[in-house]
């Protein structure tokens, strides 16, 4: 594949995830959820990684670090933040410990709150690639 089609892939993957975190959304399965949010920005931030570096995205699912290899955009702090706090829901999510305590934290409206602000973030940085 060259790039733009592996950026393709990227975008549309992400958006497949997030479809599939907004179902998961709707059957009350939060910590799941919120483990395909990350998926799907994970993705998108893949897809942007490609178009600005001009090389494939690097291996990897910390999303702060992700978005601070990403040549031509300058991070507010506050994103930065929100892509840490999503990135831990890829390890609370995925192992049973963490999972445990992330369950009585992942209700609806931690897992609303967080499908907001992470569509949103999935838009802005779509549109750094528009």
């Amino acid at each position: 594949m060259n790039l733009q089609e592996i950026e393709h892939y990227w975008l549309e993957s992400s958006d497949d995830d997030f479809d599939t975190a907004e179902k998961l959304f709707l059957n009350k399965k939060y910590v799941q959820s919120m483990f395909f949010l990350h998926l799907s920005i994970e993705k998108v931030l893949k897809a942007v990684f490609v178009r600005k570096n001009n090389v494939e995205a690097p291996y990897g699912h910390n999303l702060q670090y992700l978005a601070t290899k990403i040549v031509g955009i300058q991070w507010q702090q506050h994103q930065l933040d929100l892509l840490a706090e999503i990135t831990s829901f890829n390890i609370s999510a995925r192992y049973d410990d963490y999972k445990r305590n992330f369950y009585n934290v992942c209700d609806k409206q931690f897992a609303e709150q967080y499908l907001q602000k992470g569509n949103e973030m999935r838009e802005w940085f779509k549109s750094q690639i528009r």
